[in-house]
């Protein structure tokens, strides 16, 4: 084994540990398939405070009255593109701050809430809720997890407000879930000040309207040939930062401004990167499993509208004198489809 691959099995090993050591070794699920099934991993159900019970029904009141009146699902897909004054109302209403923490303009909500909040918008429009995703989920997870008290008091104000947007750059021609693939380089300047990126990103969620791109890139581990991951905040404005394509085509999820971008030779600032040097691997998979858990919340609200539109679809549409409801194999279908949704 060369020294590359052996660099690259150790990174391996470091995601692997991430995810499944620990108390995380024997989740739930993992649990059901190998035959154990222990109540104590999901008994008693993890419910909201009641304050913040209360706090986001009212979010949620208000989302629901703001989408009613703005939110046009079809007219995002025809046009590929999400409105502007969505955006600026989804910042209005708190939901581009969801999470973050009051003092600095965010409505400090637990990932919990945050979900239902995720849940809502992904029955209504997959486009929507994935550019809230890319932007909170993961675009600005990062900065909230691994941030140092300076570039959140920079960053954050804005990107809560939805002024400015952010996006998570991972994704490469040669990495994806393969994370600690990551070929974009980033070499230190002589004087220490800067690094300097080099290499392209593509299928980067909102890439072509944010303001600030967690990205990704291979840094010199000091004192060895090797290099390792690390996350470094950089902006659009920088010199040799240049958009391939800004909005790559899709068959579905067409409102969202998925792009393809790259650098060079862009002199990022040291006090732009983001969380340890040589650990910007441990920093995309922890951003990534908070990801997971809202991405599948807008999932589950897709979920319940096509259901919802399955069963109205059965109680009206008539064939051979009969809804569809009422022909006894369908109607057993959705009926226990209604009692799954439930549960």
């Amino acid at each position: 084994m060369n020294k590359l691959d052996a660099q690259r099995q150790k990174e391996i090993q470091q995601a692997e540990e991430l995810l499944f050591a620990g108390p995380q070794a024997l989740r739930f699920a993992k649990g059901r398939f190998q035959g154990h099934f222990v109540s104590d991993w999901v008994m008693p159900y993890p419910r909201i405070p009641a304050a913040q019970q209360i706090e986001l029904n009212d979010a949620l009141t208000e989302l629901r009255k703001f989408l009613d009146e703005h939110l046009d699902p079809a007219e995002i897909d025809r046009q590929a593109d999400i409105p502007r004054s969505v955006i600026d109302g989804l910042g209005r209403t708190g939901v581009l701050g969801m999470t973050a923490p009051k003092e600095y303009g965010g409505r400090g909500f637990s990932q919990m809430a945050n979900c239902k909040v995720l849940e809502e918008i992904g029955s209504r429009c997959a486009s929507t809720s994935v550019f809230v995703n890319a932007h909170h989920s993961i675009g600005i997870r990062a900065l909230l997890l691994f941030g140092t008290h300076e570039q959140k008091q920079k960053w954050l104000p804005k990107l809560v407000t939805g002024e400015q947007l952010g996006a998570f750059a991972l994704t490469e021609k040669e990495a994806g879930s393969d994370a600690a693939n990551v070929q974009m380089q980033a070499r230190p300047s002589e004087d220490g000040s800067h690094f300097i990126l080099n290499g392209e990103k593509r299928y980067i969620t909102n890439a072509a309207i944010a303001h600030e791109l967690t990205v990704m890139a291979r840094t010199p581990v000091p004192g060895s040939d090797k290099t390792a991951v690390t996350a470094f905040l950089v902006t659009p404005d920088m010199a040799g930062f240049e958009m391939l394509e800004e909005r790559m085509p899709k068959m579905g999820i067409r409102g969202t401004a998925t792009g393809r971008f790259a650098l060079r030779d862009v002199k990022v600032p040291k006090e732009n990167v983001l969380g340890p040097l040589g650990k910007g691997l441990k920093v995309a998979l922890t951003v990534l499993d908070f990801g997971r858990t809202t991405f599948g919340a807008c999932c589950t609200g897709a979920a319940k509208t096509c259901l919802e539109l399955a069963i109205q679809h059965a109680n009206t549409r008539k064939q051979f004198n009969k809804t569809l409801g009422n022909l006894r194999r369908l109607g057993i279908l959705s009926r226990s489809s209604a009692g799954a949704n439930d549960a």
